[in-house]
């Protein structure tokens, strides 16, 4: 038989295992958030290049963006 003192260092093991576990799957859904939603931009990013006219040359999108940004700012003068 457990005296009260034993039994609550087991619940207290018990009950930080616990919540070592719910941590441990805590940031590993919140790792998996943010690797969505990281793909999710370069998604939507790309289908801006693709929508544009470039395909998948992305470099080719940011150089036709900088000429167009670099034009208008000596438009300006």
């Amino acid at each position: 038989m457990f005296s009260r003192a034993q039994q609550l260092e087991v619940e207290e093991e018990f009950y930080s295992k616990q919540d070592a576990i719910r941590e441990r799957y805590a940031c590993q859904i919140e790792d998996a958030r943010r690797e969505a939603l990281i793909l999710q931009e370069e998604q939507e990013y790309m289908t801006k290049v693709w929508d544009a006219g470039f395909g998948t040359d992305h470099e080719a999108y940011e150089a036709y963006w900088k000429r167009t940004f670099e034009y208008y700012e000596t438009q300006r003068d």
